[in-house]
This record gives structure tokens, sequence and C-alpha cells, in this order.
């Protein structure tokens, strides 16, 4: 009875599937929602996020001036290990649920539903949640405060379309992607709150030494 009402819906979670799926599978649009959909996989995430703290690393480098330094070293990795948790705690709660809760995907619990995907290669019983959508809300909240007002509005749509995208590809339900909406929030706001336990002993002491080694570095300097 609980999961008819909180998942089911009473039959409105596969009805607006069902309408959304057929629609967005006409011509080019699948295609761009497919590609927006792999911008937003999770391991891709995660490679952004590598590459970006050694170009980060690169960047503090080429200062010379010691105050200056240290100034964007602790900026830039405060931020960098309140995002690096927030996204551990994400990918873990995720995790947990689709191998735990095991509700299968729309193109193998539907017939006849349309994807332009190889669902081959796809774990069937995966459904819940929906980490595309999920991460989308985090992406926004890692920049909402560093962009204008356009921007924004630029990734409430792009939110919007990551939804789509998986029910588009059969690879969620509505209330899958609602669900991941909700846990993305929810995962923010743990994260935030381990952070700060942290932030005055453990990453600080971390900074310090990773601090202290580029200071070394920057004397060595000619």
């Amino acid at each position: 009875m609980m999961f008819e009402i909180f998942y089911n819906f009473y039959g409105l979670n596969q009805e607006i599937f069902l309408f959304l799926n057929k629609i967005t599978n006409i011509g080019l649009f699948a295609h761009f929602l497919r590609i927006i959909s792999f911008c937003f996989n999770i391991a891709n995430f995660a490679v952004i996020y590598i590459l970006y703290c050694i170009y980060f690393y690169i960047q503090l480098k080429k200062i010379k001036n010691n105050d200056e330094l240290q100034n964007k070293f602790w900026s830039g990795y405060n931020k960098l290990a309140e995002i690096g948790i927030i996204y551990a705690i994400f990918g873990l709660v995720f995790t947990a649920l689709k191998f735990s809760v095991n509700l299968p995907r729309p193109y193998c619990s539907l017939p006849d539903v349309l994807t332009i995907l190889d669902t081959t290669q796809e774990r069937c019983l995966s459904s819940f949640p929906s980490s595309h959508a999920g991460l989308s809300v985090l992406v926004a909240y890692f920049i909402w405060d560093y962009v204008k007002l356009p921007v924004k509005v630029l990734m409430i749509c792009v939110i919007i379309f990551i939804s789509l995208s998986r029910i588009s590809l059969a690879m969620h339900y509505p209330s899958d992607i609602i669900y991941g909406i909700v846990i993305g929030f929810v995962t923010i706001l743990i994260g935030k709150l381990v952070y700060r336990i942290f932030a005055n002993n453990v990453i600080k002491r971390i900074g310090s030494m990773l601090s202290r080694g580029l200071s070394t570095g920057s004397r060595k300097k000619p």
C-alpha cells in the first residue's frame, strides 16, 4: 500500500512516464537528451573533480607571493574539501539505495518502451533513485553562489532536461527522478554538516600540511 502511494502514485507514475517517454523520443531531441545525460554521469563528475584539483595546484604553483598563495590556497582548498565530502556521501548513499532497493528500470519492466540507448550494458534493477537527477542538483548547488541570474536559470533548465533525459532513455520513472532530486538535497545537507564537524581538525590539519609544502616550494624558487 505504501509503495502504491509513495512510488506508483496510484498509477500516475507509469502514465506520466509513458507520455513523456513518447514525446521525448521524436527526432533529434532524444539524441540531445542522451548527450546531456552522459555529461551528468556520476563517474564523469569524479574525473572532472580530480582534473580541477590538478589545475588548481598548477595555478597555485605559479603564485610567487606567499601571502597571496596562502589566501588562494585556503579559499580553494576549503571549497574543494566541502565538495569532495558532499560528493563522497552522495555516491555512497545512491549506490547503497540502488543495490538495496533493487527496483527495475522502465525498459525491463514495461513492454515496448522507446529508447535510443543500448540497454544491454545496463543493470536492470537500478531504477531507484536517479543519480543523474541528484547530481544535477549537486552541480547547481556547487556553482550557485558564483554565477549570475542567467546561469542560475540555465542550471534549473539543465535539471529539467536531465530529468527528461532519464525518462526518454527509459532508465527511470518520474518517481525515481523526484526522489533522486530530494535525496540530492539531503546529501548536500549531510555533507555540509560533516564538513563543519571536521573543518577545524582533520580538514585543517591536512590543509596545513599541503600549504606548508606549497610555501616551501615557492621559497625555493629563485
